[in-house]
């Protein structure tokens, strides 16, 4: 049995454990609306989105929204009832609460369950993939239209939905597949948290999502409970005298993509108390390497994180024989963040782990500290028999 304890205005959620790694819950925070005036929030950590209000008005910036951008984006929220000013008349105006909603990434979805707004969602794109069980529900049950594959959206079917507010992200600006879709009167908000570098940066966006659906207060709580869980597993690991060497991914045609010193990952790695071969990198993104690299460095390492989507360790090693050459391989100290797939192969480490950082900080924690927190039981991560 899991458990997740909550102080103040939290409660206790006991989390039954399911026999199936596929069918285990999970780990959730509990919310209570609102009802007083609207909440004001501030921004902490993300660095690539700002939040900005004029009286009633809520100004959003996504600085970056996508990789080299030289432009922001501006949105300006308007209340439902509230008179538009003059001088927005030439700008992006979304008017809120926004009640019909569509994305398109399923990093996009669990703020929606945390925020018990699962219910403004119209349409998606691959459904088949998504691991959320309120938006599963709500699309067997006939309330969530499936748009397409992916990001080639169908765009007739989004009209049908008609929703009020889509998201997406681009990774290069172009989105111009949206064309219809922005003419027919859809406000297009881009979501570029991909961008941010740390775990907790990313997880801040759900204070956006807050701000659409008037549910700032309780994206402020939700987030607020986040950093306290996610510090208080890094100063265990930091009281720690231990720090066990790691490293991580695969060899993938020629090419070792290791995560840089700067990235989220490489934050993660550094917070869980860990000794990084690649922790003193500045990279933000990943850094192309040969295996004779990585071998020179890691042959060594206590632990190998991330190996691709392996599920076993004989797996891993029919694919690549010099993978065996590795002590993390010899001693079966290798994990993956796939143990809560979908049977189409959906993967809820990058569904509801982007959203609850501090689930995956303790399970690293886990990894690399059992000591430290006997009573976890791995969530994201499994380790490769």
């Amino acid at each position: 049995m899991k458990t997740l304890f909550l102080s103040g205005t939290w409660v206790l959620i006991i989390l039954a454990a399911c026999q199936s790694k596929q069918n285990r819950d999970a780990e959730g925070l509990a919310v209570t609306s609102s009802t007083e005036e609207r909440h004001q929030l501030k921004l902490g950590y993300a660095q690539k989105l700002d939040i900005g209000y004029q009286q009633d008005i809520v100004k959003v910036i996504i600085r970056e929204p996508y990789k080299g951008a030289m432009e922001g984006l501006t949105y300006y929220l308007v209340p439902a009832g509230l008179s538009v000013p003059d001088s927005l008349q030439h700008e992006t105006v979304i008017r809120t609460p926004v009640n019909r909603f569509v994305c398109t990434s399923t990093t996009h979805l669990p703020a929606l369950d945390l925020l018990d707004a699962a219910d403004r969602l119209v349409g998606f794109p691959s459904l088949q993939f998504v691991s959320s069980p309120a938006v599963r529900a709500r699309a067997d049950a006939g309330h969530i239209a499936e748009l397409g594959k992916d990001l080639n959206l169908n765009t007739e079917q989004v009209l049908n939905v008609a929703p009020e507010v889509l998201m997406t992200f681009t990774m290069d600006g172009n989105y111009k597949h949206l064309a219809p879709v922005k003419k027919s009167g859809v406000n297009i908000i881009v979501n570029a948290d991909y961008l941010e570098n740390t775990p907790l940066g990313r997880a801040e966006w759900i204070k956006l999502f807050g701000l659409l659906f008037h549910k700032e207060k309780e994206a402020d709580s939700v987030f607020n409970q986040i950093v306290a869980n996610y510090q208080r597993v890094q100063d265990l690991a930091r009281g720690s005298d231990k720090r066990p060497s790691v490293f991580c991914g695969i060899d993938y045609q020629g090419v070792w993509y290791m995560p840089g010193g700067s990235s989220w990952m490489g934050k993660y790695l550094k917070d869980a108390g860990t000794s990084y071969f690649w922790s003193t990198d500045p990279g933000t993104g990943s850094i192309e390497l040969s295996f004779e690299t990585v071998y020179d460095s890691a042959w060594q390492a206590d632990f190998w994180i991330n190996a691709h989507s392996f599920e076993s360790l004989e797996h891993l090693g029919e694919t690549d024989d010099r993978y065996k050459r590795f002590r993390a391989f010899q001693n079966g100290s290798v994990y993956n963040s796939n143990a809560r797939m979908t049977a189409q192969g959906g993967n809820d480490y990058y569904e509801s782990g982007i959203a609850r950082p501090d689930v995956i900080l303790k399970d690293l924690v886990k990894i690399f500290h059992p000591d430290l927190l006997p009573d976890h039981e791995l969530y994201f991560f499994q380790k490769l028999e």
